[in-house]
């Protein structure tokens, strides 16, 4: 790994009043089971999240620095990410890695960092191993090349929980428009890079039916819609109820939208709900196999 070049002062914060505090982390692989993926290990090479969605779930983790009430105004970037992942490496033969799931790897300060890419060219050079790769951001196309050089080890999921922009900015205020993220997957799947949707939380939808048939029409190969998560107690559901959007809580809204996905995204065989290939049946355990170097490609690559 070639030394991190840190900047010489703090770059200027690129959202009015948010605090940039660069910090040296001690770990940046975390178990993680997902009901969806499976997935192993989730990477965050930030802490925190500029874009500072009004419903995130992540402003309940424990913090001493920040009350949930600072969600945005802050981000930590962790100087040492790709170090220590290159480190732990080893662990990720033949695992799953989920990068972000408590922070967008492509929030703006991705451009000053560039943690994200140097985590995903550490990745790269782990063949048996599978990167899901989740963000609202553009800038995930300034590594279009990187993004290609995986293959089909690698998936692109897309957030667009809403098909009405104007929704957008009373919750997601400083997060790109949904516009936006429209053209960034119809990028990145013309390129070649498998893009799933992720239409969650779920927010109001001005038309079910369009709305699934614009994700089909991007050139996603799969969505999944998932429900909104408020924490205990939530002002955000405040803001919810003094826009009329309460429904978004209803069971029976939430099925009405995944019913609409589920006919534009019909289940192929061999495949989950996201256009993911389901994990194999288990067999019966035989001689322990030899595991490849982190070099070597799998065999009948």
């Amino acid at each position: 790994m070639r030394p991190l070049l840190l900047p010489a002062e703090p770059p200027p914060p690129l959202f009015k009043d948010l605090a940039v505090e660069p910090e040296e982390a001690r770990s940046i692989l975390r178990p993680q089971k997902d009901e969806r993926y499976g997935f192993g290990f989730a990477l965050s090479p930030y802490r925190g999240c500029g874009h500072g969605c009004r419903y995130c779930y992540v402003r309940e983790y424990p913090n001493a620095l920040h009350p949930p009430e600072d969600w945005g105004n802050w981000v930590a970037p962790k100087l040492n990410a790709p170090e220590l992942l290159w480190g732990q490496r080893h662990r990720l033969h033949g695992r799953r890695v989920f990068l972000a799931s408590a922070t967008d790897p492509y929030q703006p300060l991705e451009r000053q960092y560039r943690l994200s890419r140097r985590c995903l060219e550490v990745l790269l050079l782990c063949p048996t191993t599978e990167v899901i790769l989740h963000t609202r951001s553009s800038l995930v196309l300034q590594d279009l090349d990187l993004l290609q050089a995986f293959g089909s080890r690698l998936t692109v999921g897309i957030s667009i929980p809403t098909d009405d922009d104007t929704v957008r900015q009373v919750v997601e205020p400083h997060a790109p428009p949904i516009p936006s993220r429209w053209r960034t997957a119809e990028r990145l799947a013309a390129a070649g890079v498998p893009v799933v949707l992720g239409i969650a939380p779920l927010l109001p939808v001005h038309d079910p039916l369009a709305f699934a048939g614009r994700a089909l029409a991007c050139g996603a190969s799969g969505a999944w819609v998932g429900r909104l998560r408020l924490l205990h107690p939530d002002p955000f559901l405040a803001v919810l109820l003094a826009h009329g959007w309460g429904h978004v809580l209803d069971p029976a809204y939430l099925e009405e939208i995944r019913s609409a996905f589920q006919r534009a995204f019909p289940l192929r065989p061999g495949r989950n709900p996201e256009g993911r290939r389901r994990p194999a049946p288990a067999r019966h355990p035989g001689p322990p196999a030899e595991q490849p170097g982190l070099f070597d490609l799998p065999a009948g690559a």
